[in-house]
């Protein structure tokens, strides 16, 4: 049999056995002919599974499950970073930035001549409207860390000089502004967004990145359109991208195989056939770390009890888990949300995963004082950097119903679920999620602020012992004292099983030959697409 022959007999098994029928193999999409060197040209489509509230307000969404994709397409941000996760004095809006002597403020210095998409300089003034709104009540700036705590006031000095004053020092600063961390560096127009008021810039928002955008349809579809030259990016090689919300991977795989779409979020179990279909796959390897929350331990609810948490962990077959629900692309993890990246953020290497054993989580459910199990929930939903959620909910249910514990499978949105999270109106719950796998102790402690401080907005915690290890932590002036702390840590959410830790795992992605190069980089919640979007 001819190779297309057989790429045609493989992408129809493929397909049919995602629901759908695709009877011809179209020819994959290539650029555009005819536009004048040096010019943006033809159209990338990007199928996600998540696309988040559409705000295109960086403070108004967490930027997980696939929204820092496109906002770092439409924002700069103050301090820049490289592909490979470390920060940059050339690809950010800062071109240089230092620490004064007694640790009490920094002071970036911005280069001239940027502007927003709407023509106007980005300048001092736009740094610290963009900052102070990270304070506003309604902003989400989860990944803010020790900034948030330390933070004082930010000064103006000159239209091409910030500085941020400070109570406390927060030595890694320049990181929580970072392209390598979320969305909090990402720089917006103060006069406009003034001028217009949020919903109506949340419609029609402006950057000063190589993309504006040109169509906001909620719920559907985010459609963006190339600047003629970037300041840093240069002339970038397409002239629009669309990024399309298709919450089925049975459809995504169809329009992949259509040309609708030149990137997909394809799940673990479908890399095979794709690869074999002819199409190309990029990967992270071990990028995300996978949990099951065990919401709001601080209410009188079976998870309170740490006997309980302990059991859930040995409930479940971790490493069957693994093999079934992520197609063997990824291995047990010791304890969320460190992953092994944190082995060089400081993360205590010798702890080993719990091992599956279901007569020690009866004994221990026993010891607990629930016999015979407890009834709770446990939540599914669709998200673009997991697309196995609904399975592993299924999957984690089944386990733990055989030793009693009998988890009603929920469905719901997921930004609805992260609206309860905010409320604490999830008491007991299940509730499955990855992170990033994160290397820099900083990182890993901001993450630990953000999920366990009692005083979080997502925590799930609320442990006087472990909020003064992170206080610790975020207030360290010394890089190997932070490691310190993240080894307490990472042995103290071990020992009380504040997590029921699933694995770590890649994430991938499928394109057709109009991106055959992609390096996705080792970023925070971004897959690269600045790569993909350079000549």
């Amino acid at each position: 049999m001819k190779g297309s022959a057989k790429r045609l007999l493989i992408w129809m098994g493929l397909i049919i056995g995602g629901g759908m029928v695709v009877l011809t193999l179209a020819e994959a999409g290539t650029p555009s002919r005819g536009a004048p060197p040096g010019t943006p040209s033809g159209e990338l489509r990007i199928a996600f599974a998540f696309l988040g509230a559409q705000r295109l307000i960086p403070w108004a969404e967490v930027p997980s499950g696939g929204i820092k994709q496109y906002q770092i397409l439409i924002y700069d941000y103050l301090v820049g970073c490289t592909d490979d996760g470390q920060l940059s004095n050339e690809t950010g809006i800062a071109q240089r930035w230092e620490e004064a002597a007694d640790h009490l403020s920094w002071t970036f210095y911005l280069r001239q001549g940027v502007t927003f998409h709407d023509g106007t300089e980005l300048t001092a003034d736009d740094v610290k409207f963009s900052i102070d709104s990270l304070f506003e009540p309604k902003a989400v700036s989860a990944l803010l860390g020790p900034a948030k705590g330390a933070f004082k006031e930010v000064e103006v000095k000159d239209p091409y000089t910030v500085v941020i004053h400070l109570k406390q020092p927060a030595v890694f600063l320049p990181w929580n502004f970072s392209c390598a961390t979320g969305s909090e560096g990402m720089i917006l127009p103060k006069k406009y967004f003034q001028q217009v008021g949020a919903d109506a810039f949340a419609r029609s928002p402006i950057g000063s990145g190589p993309y504006k955008v040109v169509k906001n349809a909620i719920g559907s579809s985010i459609e963006l359109e190339a600047v003629d030259r970037h300041w840093h990016v240069g002339v970038p090689r397409f002239k629009r991208l669309a990024f399309l919300l298709v919450p089925e991977e049975s459809t995504r795989l169809a329009q992949l195989q259509t040309g609708e779409a030149d990137i997909i979020a394809v799940s673990r179990e479908r890399v095979p056939d794709v690869k074999a279909a002819g199409f190309n796959v990029f990967s992270k390897l071990n990028d995300q770390v996978v949990a099951v929350y065990m919401q709001q331990q601080w209410d009188p609810v079976p998870i309170a009890d740490k006997r309980v948490r302990q059991a859930l962990n040995y409930a479940i077959d971790k490493e069957a888990i693994m093999r079934f629900v992520f197609a063997g692309q990824g291995v047990p993890a010791v304890m969320y949300p460190i992953g092994s990246y944190g082995m060089a953020g400081g993360a205590d290497p010798n702890l080993e995963p719990y091992p599956y054993d279901p007569q020690k989580a009866k004994a221990l459910l026993a010891e607990a004082g629930y016999p015979n199990g407890f009834e709770t929930k446990i939540y599914s939903y669709v998200t673009g950097d997991l697309p196995e959620i609904p399975r592993l909910a299924e999957a984690v249910a089944d386990y733990l119903g055989r030793v009693g514990v009998r988890a009603k499978i929920t469905p719901m949105d997921r930004a609805a679920l992260s609206t309860k999270r905010q409320a604490r109106t999830l008491s007991g719950d299940l509730l499955p999620w990855s992170t990033p796998n994160r290397s820099l102790a900083i990182q890993i402690a901001t993450i630990m602020q953000t999920l366990h401080h009692s005083k979080a907005i997502f925590t799930s915690t609320a442990d006087p012992a472990l909020d003064k290890m992170i206080e610790a932590a975020l207030a360290a002036t010394d890089v190997e004292e932070v490691k310190r702390l993240v080894g307490e840590m990472h042995r103290y959410l071990y020992e009380n099983a504040n997590n029921i830790t699933i694995g770590e795992i890649h994430t991938n992605y499928a394109t057709n030959k109009k991106v055959t190069s992609w390096d996705l980089g080792r970023n925070l919640y971004d897959i690269n697409l600045r790569y993909v979007i350079r000549r």
